[in-house]
């Protein structure tokens, strides 16, 4: 799943390249996008689950801007050894700095690329198998995507992204060990350009 969807954002950007319209992207321009996503997990004892993204961005240079990229809490299930422990909520932050490509020429067609920091945030651990604490966790992310313009302020947009999580356990203060998440989230949705 995670090179199919990587190679279908690259096909699609590439085979759209020719499209023309007067819909350049340039320094100054802010957005905010609006849409829905889902998380494809490393391991096999979290679920893979969806939610609501929003993100904010603004290009300080035609080809370069910066992202700040939120979903809602997700809620996934997740267990040891094979065994279902409970749920927990986890709250992904992420600040990207964007490249595009084809900033400054206008084009219906509008690539990205970034690459930043993710913290993401666990909560609400319920679970009958004792107290289990999940530490929050800061690593790197990177991300493409593109965006179809509709107008000159409105696209609809799809993205892939990859985040390094390392969730830290404990339960009744014992070290559980390291669970590499990282996941590859699919997304897409609304951005409106200001």
């Amino acid at each position: 799943m995670k090179r199919t969807a990587l190679l279908t954002i690259g096909t699609l950007s590439t085979m759209l390249l020719a499209s023309s319209a007067a819909m350049a992207y340039q320094a100054g321009d802010v957005y905010v996008r609006g849409g829905y996503a889902k998380s494809d997990i490393e391991t096999h004892n979290v679920s893979d689950e969806g939610g609501a993204t929003l993100a904010g961005g603004y290009l300080f240079h035609d080809k370069f801007g910066i992202e700040l990229s939120t979903s809602e809490e997700i809620e996934h299930d997740f267990g040891l050894a094979g065994q279902e422990l409970g749920t927990v909520d986890r709250l992904p932050v992420n600040l990207l700095l964007n490249y595009y490509p084809l900033g400054g020429l206008d084009s219906r067609v509008q690539p990205y690329m970034g690459l930043g920091v993710n913290y993401t945030h666990f909560s609400n651990v319920d679970t009958s198998a004792g107290d289990i604490d999940i530490d929050s966790d800061y690593g790197v992310t990177g991300q493409l995507g593109v965006d179809l313009m509709v107008n000159d302020y409105l696209s609809v947009s799809g993205f892939a992204q990859y985040a390094d999580i390392d969730a830290e356990a404990e339960r009744n203060g014992n070290d559980l060990g390291t669970v590499k998440l990282n996941p590859v989230t699919i997304g897409g949705g609304i951005t409106y350009r200001f």
